[in-house]
């Protein structure tokens, strides 16, 4: 284990610096090689041209074989040495050693090189120098040496134009190793700077009333973005302008968007910005205010459910492809689990602002039982689910207390193309109820009616008397649909199938529900991207 002969010998020249290079060797080789118990022998050289160490170890793995392949085996294996080492000696100057799979070259000496230089200047001198002295009036013997020089200027022309190659070639690897760095750099960047505390430093301000313990909306004269207040999946940075649709991307996009150079942003960390921002939000409360940042948020999560036909969750409910086909990509996604997006602010014709989604889905708890869960997205506010069908003018709306309980009932009742339905989501809050009074209070411009189709249980028929309250304040006219048979319209969908058709839906639902299980496991360990629970990653 060494360095760079001048850099060595400066290290060694200090001796509390050398002692704390030794120390520092001492601590890779333990760490890399299983402890102080593997290493039989630790010995110092300094009466050789440049200081270093031999270092023997007895290869024992962490489950206790001998094992030199486990410690050498590959390339890869040799180079991750190589890596971590440069790391290690980075606060004594020492940087790693550029790769040959970069450079494409194979090592030769300086002094080399400028031999095979030298070489074709004295191949030219030894080649020429008695020309002069030739007699001239023997013309045979003057034309063979001409030829002969000829002949050896050719080849050193050919050997000089391959040199010249060879410098271009090492200039375009200078500059490939440049790039490499550079974007080491800026990789390290992404990573380890705090893209709040960054903003703040550049004159941002936490606006308190809109941001949320997991996201901060900022704003520097009304450039306004929005920050997830933890990398994304790959460790990275991330934000959203909520000034420009178009503007997104890594905390390098950020500051390019903002006029600084890739030489600025290399030397940035997180070490001299304050902190002071991050306090601030962590006393904020758990719901982001932003109208645009709910939006984003939702149709981030909306846009990352793997949708696909066979065997999804709806299909395991009993509800047919052409039940949900209108209203996918219209609020709805179905995979193996269904995400439906939750809204604000609607009209009688649907029409309002995504704030939020709930998903669906199934879990195993214990042995064999089967439960759905609904999973609100964390951090957003709850609204309304819709399912309208795009383009279609809405001539009736049937309120249902989930959205799987309001594709049920279409597909029992077979409704029209203009049918829109709401869903409470099983929540009446008084934020809820005032958006169902402003829907009620829009139908009477439209002449439209009102389907109150609940569960048919106590909470059910109470949610259905507060409905129905609230629609007669507002003049609006309703009508209740209760299900003849089960607790809800699911329910009854179900009963009706032959028993076949139940085997079918249940080994459906249990596969689903086993997936889940699996995803969950991957989620806990690491190897797998949390959607459920709807903690939703900043990629954007």
């Amino acid at each position: 284990m060494t360095g760079s002969h001048d850099r060595m010998k400066e290290i060694e020249s200090n001796e509390k610096l050398f002692l704390s290079w030794k120390k520092a060797n001492w601590d890779f080789a333990c760490k890399e090689f299983g402890g102080a118990k593997n290493i039989v022998r630790f010995t110092i050289h300094r009466d050789e041209t440049t200081p270093h160490i031999h270092c023997v170890i007895v290869p024992i793995t962490s489950d206790g074989r001998l094992s030199a392949k486990h410690y050498r085996d590959g390339k890869s294996i040799l180079q991750g040495y190589q890596d971590r080492y440069g790391e290690a000696m980075k606060p004594f100057g020492l940087e790693r050693g550029i790769e040959s799979a970069l450079t494409g070259r194979k090592h030769e000496e300086v002094q080399d090189y400028y031999k095979r230089m030298n070489r074709i200047e004295r191949g030219i001198e030894q080649s020429t120098k008695h020309i002069n002295s030739l007699n001239p009036l023997n013309r045979g013997k003057a034309k063979a040496a001409l030829e002969a020089v000829q002949a050896t200027l050719s080849g050193l022309e050919v050997e000089n134009r391959r040199l010249k190659q060879e410098v271009a070639y090492a200039q375009n690897t200078q500059q490939t190793i440049i790039s490499n760095q550079n974007k080491q750099a800026l990789d390290r960047i992404k990573r380890e700077v705090n893209l709040i505390q960054l903003a703040a430093s550049m004159g941002y301000v936490l606006d308190k009333e809109k941001s949320s313990k997991t996201w901060a909306v900022m704003d520097r004269e009304g450039d306004k973005i929005l920050i997830k207040n933890s990398p994304n999946q790959e460790g990275h940075w991330m934000y959203k302008s909520l000034s420009d649709e178009r503007e997104k991307g890594t905390l390098v996009d950020f500051m390019l968007k903002r006029g600084f150079s890739y030489q600025h942003m290399r030397g940035l960390t997180s070490s001299h910005l304050d902190g002071t921002v991050l306090e601030e939000q962590k006393k904020l409360s758990v719901e982001l205010k932003d109208e645009k940042g709910q939006a984003y948020v939702a149709q981030s999560f909306l846009a990352k459910v793997a949708e696909h036909n066979q065997g999804n969750y709806l299909k395991s409910r009993g509800i047919q492809r052409d039940t949900y086909a209108p209203f996918q990509g219209q609020g709805l996604k179905v995979g193996d689990q269904a995400v439906f997006a939750l809204y604000e602010g609607l009209d009688a014709q649907g029409e309002g602002k995504i704030c939020s989604t709930i998903s669906y889905r199934f879990t195993l708890e214990g042995t064999d039982q089967l439960a759905s869960k609904k999973y609100f997205q964390k951090g957003l506010p709850r609204g309304l689910a819709v399912l309208k069908e795009p383009h279609a003018s809405v001539s009736k709306i049937v309120v249902t207390e989930s959205p799987i309980d309001a594709l049920s009932h279409k597909q029992i009742h077979k409704e029209p193309a203009g049918t829109m339905y709401l869903s409470t989501c099983g929540s009446l809050t008084e934020k809820i109820k005032e958006e169902f009074r402003n829907v009620f209070a829009a139908t009477k411009e439209y002449d439209l009616s009102i389907v109150l189709a609940f569960d048919n249980d106590k909470s059910g028929k109470q949610m259905q008397k507060e409905i129905s309250s609230m629609a007669h304040g507002q003049l609006a006219k309703t009508q209740v649909s209760v299900p003849r048979q089960g607790k809800d319209w699911n329910q009854l969908l179900q009963i009706g199938l032959t028993a076949q058709e139940k085997a079918q839906l249940r080994k459906m639902q249990q596969d689903l529900a086993s997936s889940g299980q699996e995803y969950e496991l991957r989620k806990k360990q690491g190897r797998g991207p949390n959607v459920l629970g709807m903690e939703v990653p900043m990629d954007f």
